[in-house]
């Protein structure tokens, strides 16, 4: 059998006997959440460190641990190490949505570094929602502030050109009944004016 392989078999179930945990976590936006890794005492005064990466070999280092507990430099991040028993919790605090991805609980050994992967998935908060969907709201309220002011100028164009109609309507009628007197009936009164000598 090739050494390699052999090599990798053993590394894989040593670590995986020794370090433990979750494979998936599930966090809300702005929450916080625990993850706890399980090992074997016999590693109790070596050190934990908790990193985020896809691949174990070059994940970034996020908080790490000798003794009980240690936080990161903001204090959104700390983890919390029980080596009677065997086991040390991270706590990721004020969750972002970038903070969602693969991470790893390792334990650094002289020969095989302990790990296991751990999948955070960060829920998107009800909040963030309704901030993304209030730009939408807002362009509807214009539209129907739009929609009331076109509403009205209509109206009042229509009651304009309304208007504008009786009074033609009443101009011509005014100008026919002028124009339209008979000519019998003009002569009886301007004989009746001036009567004849």
């Amino acid at each position: 059998m090739d050494f390699a392989f052999l090599y990798f078999v053993i590394s894989f179930s040593v670590t995986k006997a020794a370090l433990s945990g979750p494979l998936e976590v599930n966090g809300s936006e702005g929450q916080s959440v625990n993850i706890t890794c399980t090992y074997s005492t016999f590693y109790h005064h070596l050190l934990k460190y908790w990193c985020k990466g896809k691949e174990q070999s070059t994940c970034t280092i996020l908080v790490k641990t000798r003794g009980t507990t240690t936080s990161n430099a903001d204090g959104r991040i700390s983890i919390t190490a029980d080596d009677t028993a065997g086991e040390f919790t991270v706590t990721m605090k004020q969750l972002t949505l970038s903070d969602q991805g693969w991470y790893w609980c390792a334990i650094t050994t002289r020969f095989v570094n302990l790990h296991h992967p751990v999948n955070l998935k960060v829920i998107e908060s009800h909040r963030s929602l309704l901030t993304a969907q209030s730009p939408g709201k807002e362009i509807g309220k214009n539209n129907s502030k739009y929609q009331i002011i076109w509403r009205i100028l209509r109206w009042s164009f229509l009651a304009i050109l309304v208007v504008w109609g009786i009074v033609t309507v009443k101009m011509v009628r005014g100008s026919f009944i002028i124009s339209g007197c008979p000519a019998d009936h003009l002569h009886l009164q301007l004989s009746e004016e001036h009567p004849a000598n």
